[in-house]
């Protein structure tokens, strides 16, 4: 089956001279990161390009495919380092806290992920290049690929969190909020839960993060059958 068959952008889409397909989604990805998603439609994109709604359709043949389009794009903003010596756990921490970031910083991507395998070119790099980690540290293939899935479901999971409960400016306002919810919980009902609700909403997101990325690799160190630690 074709990859457009199956809803991927690919890599001969992507450099198409005849499209303009850059532009779309660089306009695209603005408008979600000013207005939110919710507020997105083809109407105010076409608007934004200084275009009638049915030229997008030259370009691309849905807003889903422009969702995939974008994805993959946002997800090609994680940078993919050369081989530097690092420790194979070390630097899947670094893919993670990188790839963390670059969905952060486009909360309306993060809402589009679920739902989509991220298997446009840039999403294809990403998973060949994390494996490729794993199987040159001498895990098996069926540990390598496992690895990707769980460090893509742990970081977009992660994220998602995170943007729910308010991202930038928002954040901490949102956290005070839960903070002061769970603070007001019955102790009674409740008492584990409101004995750890200054832990749970505290600062030191990122340290959390890696807690668990961590926690991964140990598990897959495990699995594997090797004694590494980070």
């Amino acid at each position: 089956m074709a990859p457009h068959e199956l809803g991927f952008p690919t890599p001969a889409e992507e450099t198409d001279p005849r499209l303009d397909r850059t532009r779309i989604v660089q306009a695209a990805l603005e408008l979600l990161d000013e207005q939110g998603f919710d507020a997105f439609s083809m109407r105010k994109l076409a608007g934004a390009l200084d275009v009638k709604s049915p030229s997008l359709y030259w370009h691309v043949r849905s807003k889903d495919e422009l969702f995939e389009l974008l994805i993959d794009t946002v997800i090609g903003r994680c940078p993919l380092a050369a081989d530097d010596g690092l420790d194979w756990m070390d630097r899947l921490v670094a893919i993670g806290l990188e790839l963390r970031q670059v969905l952060l910083a486009h909360p309306s991507a993060v809402r589009l992920l679920p739902g989509r395998i991220p298997f446009g070119p840039n999403g294809l790099q990403l998973a060949d290049h994390v494996i490729g980690v794993l199987r040159r540290a001498g895990f098996d293939d069926r540990l390598s690929g496992y690895g990707y899935l769980l460090l893509m479901f742990y970081v977009v999971g992660f994220a998602g969190q995170e943007v729910a409960f308010g991202k930038g400016a928002a954040d901490q306002a949102r956290l005070t909020q839960v903070n002061e919810f769970l603070r007001g919980l019955p102790a009674d009902r409740y008492p584990d839960l409101v004995a750890v609700a200054d832990d749970l909403t505290g600062p030191g997101l990122t340290h959390r993060f890696e807690l668990g990325l961590v926690g991964i690799c140990k598990e897959l160190a495990v699995q594997g059958g090797r004694t590494e630690s980070p």
